[in-house]
């Protein structure tokens, strides 16, 4: 399946190309180098050699791929990993000697909410249960509080939340020190907004990043309590109005399934179905590219597949 060639709304320019994406990263251990163009190149030194990937990046053509490689090899890269953006053309992978590789670092199929519909226009794109959700969940008395630049405690009470829903769904959370990483890159473009139930008890919570026109849907999870109500889908619906509010026009709920990749995107299952609800753009990014650039790693992938 090739990804759509058009998405009617997107962002300016990917996160994953911001100064803060390049911060949280630089916390974890990643250098960076951007390239005359800006593309950011983020690239990791280890005991078998510098591994490198460049995640969402502005369209790319052969001179850019050239400069890349140029400084890939100049740091000692294994391989050089690119998880391409939109609208980019792929023959230039192809010409450039890289190939397709099904292991990806970010999301390949996302939904896109677009703010700048009106609060009306929006609310008629939910589907007819998301309404019913939202309007169950005003009913039952939920309301949403945002936090920007959140403490340290609030940072705990949301990676509380995360770690519940993690458990609940089997599926892995980072720990807390990626949270406080996010945070703390971010700064005054980090948000967590929670919900409460009419006693005043937390019921939920999400993280978002933000970048020019863009937010992204970083964490969340709801309590035991939480799952039992409503309560999520009036916290995302109020996210929209609020994030819409300040001005920004695209809001990425950052993964819903991919058929093109089945044994890595059903892990988003009930999340999937629950994003759906809320009638957004579902946009699939172009299939992940690699180029080995280790004599041993071109040996290797003549025998077997290289899992990178």
């Amino acid at each position: 399946m090739e990804a759509p060639k058009y998405v009617e709304m997107k962002p300016k320019s990917d996160i994953r190309q911001s100064d803060g994406w390049e911060a949280y990263l630089g916390i974890l251990g990643w250098e960076s180098h951007r390239t005359k163009k800006g593309t950011n190149i983020l690239f990791k030194k280890t005991f078998l050699g510098t591994v490198v990937k460049i995640q969402h990046p502005p369209l790319l053509n052969a001179t850019d791929l050239s400069e890349i490689e140029g400084f890939c090899r100049g740091v000692g890269a294994m391989f050089i990993k690119v998880e391409p953006y939109l609208d980019q053309n792929m023959s230039v992978f192809k010409e450039g000697g890289y190939k397709d590789t099904d292991v990806p670092h970010l999301p390949t199929s996302t939904m896109y909410i677009d703010l700048t519909k009106s609060e009306k226009e929006m609310r008629e794109k939910l589907s007819k249960s998301g309404k019913y959700s939202v309007r169950r969940a005003q009913r039952e008395g939920t309301t949403v509080k945002f936090f920007k630049k959140p403490s340290e405690e609030m940072l705990k009470t949301h990676y509380d939340i995360c770690m519940e829903t993690g458990r609940k769904q089997h599926f892995y959370i980072p720990p807390i020190s990626d949270f406080t990483s996010r945070a703390k890159a971010f700064d005054e473009d980090c948000f967590i907004a929670v919900a409460y139930d009419r006693e005043g008890t937390i019921v939920g919570s999400k993280m978002y990043l933000c970048h020019e026109d863009m937010v992204l849907y970083s964490t969340g999870g709801t309590t035991k309590l939480g799952r039992e109500g409503k309560f999520g889908y009036e916290l995302l619906w109020q996210s929209f109005l609020y994030f819409k509010g300040l001005g920004y026009e695209v809001l990425d709920l950052e993964g819903v399934d991919d058929d093109r990749f089945p044994g890595i995107a059903k892990r988003w299952g009930g999340f999937s179905h629950f994003k759906e609800k809320f009638g957004g753009e579902i946009v699939m990014f172009p299939v992940p590219q690699i180029k080995l650039l280790s004599w041993l790693l071109r040996l290797m992938s003549k025998f077997m597949t290289v899992p990178l």
